[in-house]
């Protein structure tokens, strides 16, 4: 028979054994815990260090990106100042082609300067030759026309003495013979008479005029003369060819000047004259007399609504007895431009005209203010 105890004892024995065998293995466990825990601490030591050192670098990486930020913004920045140095630099190298082009445009025209002055010089020596030239025929002509108007006044003067009595013996003759023997005589004679004693009148008309135009100037006196008092008194002389022909007369504001009065005043009567004598048919005559001051000389206008002039004539109707029109159509002795032209010429002057035919004329003259030492 079993002993009751024996089982109970070996339970027991399993018990504490297994037990034993537990603590052990909870001994090992533990001392793996251990060495798991000193691991772990040695781990978080470890891990602690390299999060200080995470943290390190970390701040390291802070700081270098904010150096590379800063770096950035400087490069950036150099960037912004090379873009604008470029910028400059392409804008002065802009203005240097721009001045470059400048100059070279410059010493272009500098250059075509040089040429137009040497041009210049060449054709001021040529006009000075020219001038010197023109001077030494102007005074080569001066002793010429001095010459000349001497011969034209002796001519004048035989003209007026040897000329006019052959012809006061015709004309006297001719009046004998209507006197006494008109009734003899038939219509064809005293057509010739007639004729004879016109072609008379004409060549005493022409023999006075030769000798007003040759002795025009020749005791002509330089003075200081109100032109308005002058006209004034042109127009009221010619007051009743004035009135006859229905003229209309203007007259600007005129200047003092030293002139030859005498010989002015003549002027100004062949112009008015002339301009009354050459009127287009049934038409009012109007004239109109100004004057302008250009710089040293005055310039003076006597302009008509007559028959006009042709411009190839513009030159002819100065020269002496040189006639337009027929002397049926228009009495004169061609003489009276020629007049004018000498007048303004003893004053240093020029005269010259604008026409149309069947429009009127303009003629010009100037008069210098000239020096009351002057030689007169």
């Amino acid at each position: 028979m079993e002993n009751p105890e024996q089982p109970e004892n070996m339970n027991l024995e399993r018990c504490v054994e297994e037990l034993k065998i537990i603590k052990e293995e909870l001994a090992i466990e533990n001392k793996e815990k251990i060495k798991r825990a000193a691991e772990l601490v040695i781990a978080n030591i470890e891990l602690a260090f390299q999060n200080a050192e995470k943290a390190k670098r970390a701040a390291e990486l802070m700081l270098a990106n904010k150096e590379l930020i800063f770096q950035n913004e400087e490069k950036g920045k150099r960037a912004a100042e090379l873009i604008i140095a470029n910028i400059e630099l392409a804008y002065q190298s802009q203005e240097k082609a721009k001045r470059a082009a400048e100059l070279i445009i410059a010493n272009k025209e500098h250059s075509f300067e040089s040429e137009q002055k040497e041009k210049c010089a060449t054709e001021l020596r040529i006009a000075n030759t020219e001038l010197a030239y023109q001077n030494k025929e102007k005074e080569k002509r001066a002793a010429e026309l001095n010459i000349v108007n001497k011969e034209l006044e002796q001519f004048a003067f035989i003209a007026s003495h040897d000329l006019q009595q052959p012809l006061r013996t015709v004309s006297n003759y001719l009046r004998l013979l209507e006197e006494k023997y008109l009734s003899q005589l038939d219509e064809d004679a005293r057509k010739y008479i007639n004729s004879t004693n016109n072609a008379i009148k004409r060549m005493n008309l022409l023999i006075n005029s030769l000798l007003i135009f040759s002795q025009l100037g020749n005791n002509r006196k330089l003075a200081n003369v109100d032109l308005k008092i002058v006209l004034e008194e042109v127009i009221a002389d010619h007051e009743i060819l004035i009135k006859n022909s229905g003229a209309l007369i203007e007259m600007s504001a005129m200047p003092a000047l030293n002139i030859y009065e005498t010989e002015m005043r003549q002027l100004f009567q062949n112009l008015i004259t002339n301009a009354i004598k050459f009127q287009k048919v049934e038409t009012q005559p109007k004239i109109s007399i100004s004057a302008e001051q250009k710089k040293d000389k005055w310039q003076f206008a006597v302009k008509d609504n007559g028959i006009g002039i042709e411009a190839i004539h513009y030159e002819k109707i100065f020269d002496i007895f040189q006639r337009l029109n027929s002397k049926a159509e228009y009495e004169g002795s061609g003489i009276g431009l020629a007049n004018c032209k000498k007048i303004v010429q003893l004053h240093k002057g020029d005269i010259w005209l604008e026409s149309k035919p069947k429009e009127g004329s303009t003629f010009y003259f100037t008069i210098p203010n000239l020096a009351v030492s002057a030689t007169n």
